[in-house]
């Protein structure tokens, strides 16, 4: 059997390792690094040179300085056992209606809300499903959407990443005439490939209010993985947009649930 026939990332080789509370340390940096992000650089690397999720992921790994995936991975392991008390996050929260664990309310943060508005837009539009097609090493199509989220104009944009997992992106009150790489032509204009605006971050506040992307799982569970800010990546936000996204309305998700486990 091959390492990519038994492979999930090679989290699933160390899944009976960790605890419920170990996955909510899944963002612990390993000499500087996280998994996110070296799953992100993975993606790239595997669109670039055209190999495979888990040879772009060793790749990826030693391009930061791990000898492989599983090198960081059993690193990793050893940075959480040694650090047994949880991650403050600091993140906003509100209280999510008919949840509960224990009679005590779960917290979702602004951001994750505005994930799940915008995934459920998708599903209402028959723009994905939660039940893929792709299976593990072949993908089904990307794209993007301009919608009214919440009120305001948007983008929404999703992406096979393989495993039967989406990246969902979420741009919130967004300007496209504004952009200022709107009108430009060949690779220097925007054309919603990316989880985040083709422009410097200098530039977003003249016409994006918010970014923010996470995977939403549909293999072992229906769920945007993670919980709270945990998971949530690639996030921007401009000055006095975190008031608003407090004050949204909880949208209740459609077929899937808001957080879940998080899966290299």
């Amino acid at each position: 059997m091959t390492i990519e026939t038994i492979s999930r990332f090679e989290g699933w080789l160390t899944s009976d390792i960790f605890s419920p509370g170990d996955r909510k340390k899944m963002d612990q940096k390993v000499n500087g690094y996280t998994a996110a992000y070296i799953k992100r650089k993975a993606k790239s690397i595997k669109k670039i040179q055209q190999v495979p999720h888990y040879e772009a992921l060793d790749m990826a790994a030693a391009s930061v300085g791990f000898s492989n995936w599983k090198d960081f991975v059993n690193k990793y392991e050893v940075e959480v056992k040694r650090k047994n008390k949880s991650i403050d996050l600091a993140s906003p929260s509100v209280s999510v209606p008919g949840e509960s664990v224990k009679g005590s309310s779960l917290k979702i943060d602004p951001y994750r809300k505005l994930l799940i508005a915008a995934t459920n837009e998708l599903l209402q539009r028959g723009l994905i499903t939660l039940e893929s097609k792709s299976g593990s090493y072949s993908h089904e199509p990307k794209g993007h959407v301009l919608l009214d989220l919440f009120g305001f104009p948007s983008v929404v944009l999703w992406d096979d990443i393989g495993f039967e997992e989406l990246r969902i992106s979420v741009w919130w009150k967004y300007d496209h005439s504004s952009h200022p790489q709107a009108n430009l032509t060949g690779n220097s204009r925007e054309k919603f490939s990316m989880s985040s605006p083709l422009a410097a971050r200098a530039y977003y506040k003249k016409f994006v209010g918010v970014t923010a992307s996470a995977w939403l799982e549909r293999r072992t569970g229906k769920h945007l993985q993670g919980k709270n800010r945990d998971k949530i990546f690639d996030i921007y936000t401009r000055n006095g947009e975190l008031a608003e996204m407090e004050k949204l309305p909880y949208p209740y998700p459609k077929g899937f649930r808001a957080q879940g486990k998080f899966f290299f």
